[in-house]
């Protein structure tokens, strides 16, 4: 299987008009008919100027999502069609258990925020959100939901198809036994599933680290419209949304970050095992060499160390906190 070429995904042209489409759905969603006329909690809600700031954020996250969707699809449907099977004909068995797969991501997913969401809205000291949002928020909020969730979706199936990728890799690797030249052309298919796997690791912390920010932003908002809220809304909240979705996030990643290095590792012992003391120096250096090329002594805390790139949502989250990051205008 041949490694992805992002950089003709992502093109300029492409990523520019996608990006401001997106910018424009977000605006669209804030600035027509929100609040509606003769609603004056929604404009007591849009008065303050941290409004802004927050619909600006919003934007940009919404251009995000715009920009990752048809690609995150794309190298699903680009993994499922050029991913390595045993047996042809579980394809279709694979398809509905992905599909079930998919369902219960969506169970979790939204049970985890609906579960955060009521936490925040019915706080002990009687919040209540809903008292300060405009008209049709929540609509607004349940479209953003869902389109977030499809942009996520494919990349955390993506990330379950490459663990299950793998682990047929190690049954095919066992099967070949230790003709050469069937194991090498292997190399290839693992290191392009690594490349496909740090990329949605990427792709997901980018978009997971908005989340808590938006969520500080419309903290920022409620204490504007009601010093009072501060306590009735406190900042734990906004670390709770940052460490469910960095959960989310290694859950699935582990799991088939150690899948492709225990296939890499097996691959390197079959391609050059050690034979005896004598040839115990050879073999190492020819060892080292695959583990290079196989990344297999790359540990998962050297992958997450990538610009902290997967710890962003919780990151984002303390930064507003412990920091005292303050998103507002002056």
């Amino acid at each position: 299987m041949k490694s992805i070429a992002l950089a003709n995904i992502f093109n300029p042209y492409y990523v520019f008009f996608s990006g401001s489409l997106g910018l424009g759905i977000a605006l669209f969603l804030f600035k027509w008919n929100y609040p509606l006329p003769g609603d004056k909690i929604g404009q007591a809600f849009v008065e303050p100027p941290i409004f802004l700031v927050w619909v600006f954020l919003f934007a940009i996250f919404f251009g995000l999502l715009t920009v990752f969707i048809l690609p995150a699809w794309g190298m699903l449907v680009y993994l499922l069609k050029n991913r390595v099977y045993i047996n042809q004909n579980a394809r279709t068995r694979n398809l509905v258990l992905l599909f079930f797969q998919a369902v219960l991501l969506a169970v979790v997913v939204f049970g985890l925020v609906q579960v955060s969401s009521s936490e925040i809205s019915s706080a002990p000291t009687g919040f209540q959100m809903n008292d300060y949002l405009p008209q049709g928020h929540e609509g607004r909020m349940i479209f953003i939901y869902i389109y977030t969730f499809l942009t996520v979706l494919p990349v955390l199936l993506g990330m379950i198809v490459i663990y299950g990728g793998a682990k047929e890799l190690a049954k095919k690797i066992e099967g070949v036994g230790k003709i050469e030249n069937k194991l090498f052309p292997l190399i290839d298919d693992l290191n392009a599933f690594r490349g496909l796997l740090q990329n949605y690791l990427a792709l997901l912390g980018i978009i997971f680290s908005m989340i808590p920010i938006n969520t500080a932003g419309l903290r920022a908002i409620l204490i504007a419209v009601n010093p009072n809220n501060e306590q009735a809304f406190p900042i734990t909240y906004v670390i709770l949304f940052g460490l469910i979705f960095s959960f989310i996030l290694l859950l699935i990643y582990i799991p088939a970050h150690l899948a492709l290095t225990e296939t890499s590792r097996k691959l390197r012992d079959r391609l050059c095992p050690l034979h005896s003391l004598a040839s115990l120096k050879p073999d190492i250096e020819q060892r080292k060499i695959l583990d290079e090329l196989l990344q297999t002594n790359i540990s998962i805390t050297e992958n997450l160390k990538t610009g902290l790139i997967t710890l962003a949502p919780l990151a984002s989250s303390l930064l507003t906190s412990l920091f005292k990051i303050n998103i507002s205008l002056p």
